[in-house]
């Protein structure tokens, strides 16, 4: 390819991959709701903090940061979850999500899941058997998307690294649990970041599954 050609190319790829990608983004990171076991072992969520350290112009995309380095306003960094970049990995607008939602309450609602679909049951406040349920505490280290760019397509990538403490299994004296995924798309669009984000939760849940399954042998 000769160098004109490929001058003209360079900036029709990154309007593709970057589209609006300078404005802050919202996303729902929704997902289906998996019901209690009727006979499971009860646990309870008495704490998940959002322990997370952003930096202003960070060294590496995998540091969170804010368009607007709003680094230290709670109200913005307990729902960021992502920074997009241009063509060229320079870091443009972030992606939030909504005004109703944090990390700390998706992380739960994510391993609230994972419980549940191995047969505990997951109690909150009000709940008969509250009192005397397992309670379990997390700690957010990661909870980051970011990609690298590419002439033809772009890399998702998203890491999440928790701390699960607790009286049940191996969480007696805290466990850290890291999933990272990587997924190859053509646009980091919304649809596609959905993907990556709900593929890291799922196998964050997967190894928590299996770290379940092997406390009960």
């Amino acid at each position: 390819m000769n160098k004109t050609l490929r001058n003209l190319l360079v900036p029709a790829i990154l309007v593709v991959v970057s589209g609006c990608a300078t404005n802050r983004g919202v996303l729902d990171v929704t997902y289906e709701e998996t019901a209690n076991p009727v006979n499971g072992e009860a646990i309870k969520f008495v704490r998940v903090s959002d322990n997370r350290q952003f930096q202003i112009d960070p060294p590496q995309p995998d540091i969170p940061s804010l368009k607007n380095d709003e680094i230290n306003d709670p109200a913005i960094t307990s729902r960021a979850i992502a920074r997009k970049r241009n063509g060229f990995g320079q870091a443009l607008g972030d992606i939030l999500l909504p005004e109703d939602e944090t990390v700390a309450g998706l992380v739960e609602s994510s391993l609230s899941r994972g419980f549940r679909e191995n047969g505990y049951r997951v109690v909150g406040p009000g709940d008969p058997d509250f009192d005397d349920a397992i309670p379990v505490e997390v700690d957010i280290e990661k909870f980051w998307g970011w990609f690298n760019p590419g002439f033809w397509s772009i890399t998702l990538k998203y890491e999440t690294v928790l701390l699960v403490s607790g009286p049940v299994g191996s969480f007696v004296n805290g466990k850290v649990f890291d999933s990272h995924v990587e997924l190859g798309f053509q646009t980091a669009s919304g649809g596609n970041w959905l993907k990556t984000i709900n593929a890291n939760l799922d196998a964050l849940n997967k190894d928590i599954a299996a770290d379940l399954a092997e406390s009960r042998l």
